[in-house]
């Protein structure tokens, strides 16, 4: 008889145990997700890497972030240890009384953006809206989450504008392409 007692308290504990691991392992799954923002400095970093910017004699790339974009520290993290077609990353914060974005090969733009949109329309680089409020009108690229998925639309026009070429494989994932009229 106290063999059986034992027996079924160490089954019900196993059985409690199985369980408790059984349902953890959706939290587990969500803990070794990235976070959004890690995401979207990836996708940047992968764009990068599928684009022709224009050529400027730089051996690096300067990536500029005005108004908190969401990929900002994260960007700013990995950019150091990271190249993009053989050219070293660099990271600078514009502030919004900046008078130039000559020197910026890209330039990622958050909801808090105050530069003046002189500025941005005069910017000749690669662009991307990341949480900005203008999306497509001003940007070349724009971030999107949809889904819960991290995916990005396309400016053709505002591409071609700048002498930015973005290759087929790049411009197959995006989610919406906005072609010149």
């Amino acid at each position: 008889m106290k063999l059986n007692i034992i027996t079924a308290v160490v089954l019900n504990v196993m059985l409690l145990m199985g369980y408790m691991f059984y349902a953890a392992a959706p939290a587990q799954a969500l803990m070794n997700q990235p976070e959004e923002a890690s995401l979207r400095a990836a996708v940047v970093v992968g764009i990068l890497r599928y684009t022709q910017l224009p050529s400027r004699e730089n051996p690096s790339i300067l990536i500029c972030a005005s108004g908190q974009p969401s990929s900002q520290d994260k960007l700013q993290q990995v950019s150091p240890s990271l190249k993009v077609n053989a050219k070293k990353l660099n990271f600078k914060i514009v502030e919004e009384n900046a008078k130039s974005l000559s020197d910026c090969d890209l330039l990622i733009i958050g909801g808090k953006n105050k530069l003046s949109a002189t500025l941005l329309a005069n910017y000749s680089g690669l662009s991307v809206c990341d949480g900005c409020k203008t999306g497509l009108k001003t940007s070349v690229i724009e971030l999107i989450n949809k889904n819960n998925r991290i995916g990005f639309n396309v400016n053709l026009g505002l591409a071609s504008k700048n002498n930015i070429v973005f290759s087929s494989s790049l411009l197959e994932l995006a989610n919406k392409i906005e072609r010149p009229e």
